[in-house]
């Protein structure tokens, strides 16, 4: 029972899981000062619990206890301070930066707009990625194999890859005849050209033995390029899907902050233009969260799928 404690209880981060819960109880002028109030505190214990099983469940794994426990105590720490200094002690500006409790509100008072703007943009983000991921692969597994067309496909495509999609993202918003096709070609260029070269670097540098070999069982090129190569990079293909999430998700909300009219970076740009921070800092929680989350399946579907490693 001590060692289950020590483990698991007596640590930074369950600290101040509880602080935050006590600070609960400390006066504060919201209810005054701010036209809006102090919102119903449900919502952020809700959020404050997730995090506490996941923390608790985390723990479990041996190898990475205390990175676990520092994680926690960081983050019940960022939490602890925002309700304090904001809600409690009223020592920033909370116009802008407003209480946790009223951010997290949001999520049940706005829950249909925001699923909404997820379904939007996830629609938008996965499509694009799929597309953009399939044809990079492929046409980089084709130029990686053809010695002369990497020589010269490579350069070009090194050029394009340096260009951030921010840069041509009104631009091309400007010029397509829908808001969906514009966000579908600025997600599918944001990743294609570094895919795309990534896949040409793989196919160059899979071992020359396994190619040989393959060579001295008569398999036709085909074979070897869809049945060989792609699946031995598969690992480094899904391994940069979480950087390709991201990159598309930066420019799928540059799109959306543009000239959207739904979306998750509709949101919050609609919530920014009538000055409601609530929703806007709501929003931008809500967007980091999805991102996690997708990483995770990433990471899950990775492990599950991908036996072998290199």
């Amino acid at each position: 029972m001590k060692n289950f404690f020590s483990k698991y209880i007596f640590n930074t981060g369950n600290l101040f899981f509880l602080l935050i819960f006590l600070s609960f109880l400390l006066p504060s002028r919201y209810a005054v000062e701010m036209r809006a109030g102090l919102k119903n505190p449900l919502a952020f214990a809700i959020l404050l619990g997730i995090i506490e099983v996941f923390f608790l469940f985390s723990l479990r794994r041996n190898n990475k206890r205390q990175a676990t426990k520092d994680i926690g105590a960081f983050v019940f720490i960022l939490f602890f301070i925002w309700e304090l200094t904001v809600t409690r002690f009223n020592l920033l500006p909370y116009i802008f930066i407003p209480a946790p409790e009223n951010v997290f509100y949001v999520f049940i008072a706005d829950y249909k707009a925001i699923l909404k703007g997820l379904w939007a943009s996830l629609f938008l983000i996965i499509s694009g990625l799929v597309i953009s991921t399939f044809a990079a692969v492929f046409l980089g597994t084709l130029v990686g194999w053809n010695k002369r067309l990497t020589q010269a496909v490579y350069p070009v495509a090194k050029v394009f890859s340096t260009v951030p999609p921010l840069i041509y993202t009104p631009y091309v918003v400007l010029i397509m005849p829908t808001f969906k096709l514009a966000s579908l070609t600025v997600i599918f260029l944001s990743i294609f050209w570094g895919t795309f070269m990534g896949a040409i670097n793989n196919t160059a540098f899979v071992e020359k033995k396994i190619v040989n070999s393959a060579k001295v069982l008569n398999l036709s090129t085909s074979t070897i390029l869809f049945k060989i190569i792609i699946p031995f990079n598969m690992p480094r293909i899904i391994n940069a899907i979480p950087i390709h999430l991201s990159s598309a998700l930066i420019t799928l909300t540059a799109a959306e902050l543009i000239g959207a009219d739904s979306g998750m970076g509709y949101y919050v740009r609609i919530a920014l233009n009538f000055a409601n921070y609530d929703k806007a800092i709501a929003g931008i929680f809500f967007i980091g969260l999805v991102v996690t989350f997708l990483n995770g399946l990433v990471n899950l579907l990775k492990r599950k799928l991908i036996k072998w490693n290199y």
